[in-house]
């Protein structure tokens, strides 16, 4: 059996290209294009590509805003370069739960712990002073 999303491949990233998995990418590219909407209607949207990636990533308002915070940039030109972190998760769209993507700042990686301290009964001899 195949599965829709081979069946109906995209050119554009999906939330089942993430497979239920946070990503993180670096911004190559932000460039303008027009697209049509459900509706049919003529739309220009700020259209992502990534560092490394086949797929690009079409902005709605909500996504380029968080683009915009994530990168401290609202200048699009200054997006390239900057690490985003795209996550699955789901919106409502004409009344109905659907999958979706969304973006926020890269998650921080785990900082190095301290090396335990040592008690003075750890310290045989040696005098901490």
């Amino acid at each position: 059996m195949a599965k829709r999303d081979e069946v109906f491949p995209s050119k554009y990233l999906t939330a089942s290209d993430l497979n239920g998995k946070p990503v993180t990418v670096t911004i190559e590219s932000a460039t303008l294009e027009t697209l049509t909407t459900l509706e049919g209607k003529a739309q220009t949207k700020t259209i992502v590509g990534f560092r490394g990636a086949r797929k690009t990533l079409p902005l709605n308002a909500t996504n380029w805003d968080a683009v915009a915070a994530a990168t401290g940039e609202d200048d699009t030109d200054r997006w390239p370069g900057h690490s985003i972190e795209l996550y699955p998760t789901t919106t409502t769209m004409q009344g109905k739960s659907v999958p979706c993507i969304r973006i926020r700042p890269p998650a921080q990686r785990e900082l190095p712990k301290a090396a335990p301290k040592q008690s003075v009964a750890d310290m045989e001899d040696e005098v901490p002073f």
